[in-house]
């Protein structure tokens, strides 16, 4: 048998069950058989008792002469009777030319003679020895006839009931078939549900995942197809203010305004790699998904993250005579996250760099780390004296490409949208508020600790 047939349900099930059937026909066609035969020993054993009872019941044959040669009497190889006196002269044989031995035991009894097996019934009156004996091949014959009768109702059943049950399963499987011509007959960008009307209940499961699979990737299809738009409408204006400034260093005159075309000309090419960095940091981060459980995030130190985000962010600070500084509330103890390094360096770079572009100068930017051990959960808070974000636009600004009306600062509307992705991938939380100390917006990050 080919093993790979297997692998198909209904051929699986069409064996098993059929095989099944056919099994059970052939053990039941086999006791079934074996009952009849029984049965029809038992019934052949009382036809030869009650022909001795009734032959015992009167005395018609025992004045019959003693030769017992009844030659107008048929011969009859089903049943052959013989009576003898007490003081043993037969006084009838019913069969002459198949005469057996002269010899009884009373009761049933097998009986070889002249190659022939008999089955006798033997019973002793007072007046008589009657002997009732049958040929076992004439009786095996029609035992046999009898169980055949018994048998053939499974023999033609089984048959038939392997129909029912190939039928069954084909109308039953009828569904799956349906959705597998959905699923086979779709374009690569058909990502609608699959219809599960009919289907077994041990299917639909599969199929509900399966839609709710399409329904991500439909998702993030058409969040990829927004992302794309957007960052080609936000890129559009910075490589044509590039354009322009080229143009500008081409038609200088003098070195004046050649260096001051030069110079802006490379804080322009600086934007736009900033924007194109924040661009491909994003995509990472909304692309990469939760991380697999078999492979579990090393923790990574939020002080270090804080240390590391405030060195890349001082050189600005210090430009825009912004006071840069951390508070660290829980004294030596550090803080571990179950986040990338990577990730935690970028998110607290983003809060701390946003902070930095919109507080005007002279400022202040405090960032703290609070840890709470009874619900295992750390803190990050970043503290600036700017102006804040309107309270309607606080949940707007996780959008991409957003800005508030009110900012003054050089970005590209990316930074909260990262440090959001980031938050949401690792379980974080954040909230924006006004800062009780500087005056200006608080942003603060809740992690659960590693």
């Amino acid at each position: 048998m080919n093993l790979s047939i297997l692998h198909s349900l209904r051929a699986r099930l069409l064996f098993f069950l059929l095989a099944a059937i056919l099994l059970t026909a052939v053990v039941q066609g086999g006791v079934a058989y074996r009952g009849a035969l029984a049965q029809a020993d038992e019934i052949f054993d009382y036809h030869l008792q009650r022909t001795a009872f009734s032959l015992s019941a009167g005395n018609p044959i025992a004045n019959m002469p003693g030769n017992g040669e009844t030659g107008d009497i048929p011969e009859d190889r089903d049943l052959v009777i013989q009576v003898w006196t007490p003081d043993g002269v037969r006084v009838f044989r019913s069969a002459p030319r198949l005469p057996l031995p002269d010899r009884t035991v009373l009761g049933f009894s097998d009986m070889e003679w002249h190659g022939a097996t008999y089955r006798v019934f033997s019973l002793q009156t007072r007046s008589q020895v009657i002997q009732v004996a049958q040929d076992m091949a004439v009786r095996t014959g029609m035992a046999s006839t009898l169980a055949l009768r018994a048998v053939w109702p499974i023999a033609a059943l089984a048959p038939l009931l392997m129909l029912v049950v190939w039928w069954v399963i084909s109308v039953s499987l009828r569904p799956v078939d349906r959705a597998r011509r959905q699923v086979a007959t779709r374009q690569a960008n058909d990502l609608s549900p699959i219809g599960d009307q009919g289907l077994p209940d041990e299917v639909r499961p599969l199929v509900h995942e399966l839609n709710l699979l399409l329904s991500r990737v439909q998702d993030a299809f058409a969040t990829q197809k927004r992302f794309v738009g957007d960052a080609a409408h936000e890129l559009r204006s910075p490589l044509a203010a590039l354009k322009l400034q080229i143009q500008s260093l081409q038609r200088a005159t003098d070195d004046t305004t050649r260096e001051t075309a030069t110079r802006r000309l490379a804080a322009g090419i600086d934007r736009a790699t900033h924007l194109v960095e924040q661009l491909l940091l994003l995509a990472r981060q909304e692309g990469g998904g939760a991380p697999a459980p078999s492979q579990p995030v090393p923790a990574t130190s939020l002080r270090d993250a804080v240390g590391v985000a405030i060195a890349d962010v001082l050189p600005l600070a210090q430009a825009r005579e912004i006071n840069l500084g951390a508070v660290h509330a829980d004294g030596d103890d550090d803080v571990l996250l179950p986040l990338a390094r990577d990730e935690s360096v970028v998110l607290v770079r983003n809060l701390i760099d946003n902070a930095v572009k919109y507080t005007p100068g002279p400022g202040r930017v405090d960032v703290a780390i609070h840890r709470n051990a009874a619900d295992r959960r750390a803190t990050l808070t970043v503290d600036d004296s700017g102006p804040g974000i309107p309270d309607a636009e606080r949940e707007r600004v996780f959008d991409r490409f957003y800005r508030s009306s009110d900012a003054t600062g050089v970005g590209s509307g990316l930074g909260l949208a990262i440090v959001k992705a980031i938050a949401d991938r690792h379980g974080a939380t954040i909230v924006l508020d006004r800062s009780p100390t500087l005056g200006g917006l608080r942003a603060q990050v809740t992690f659960p600790l590693a």
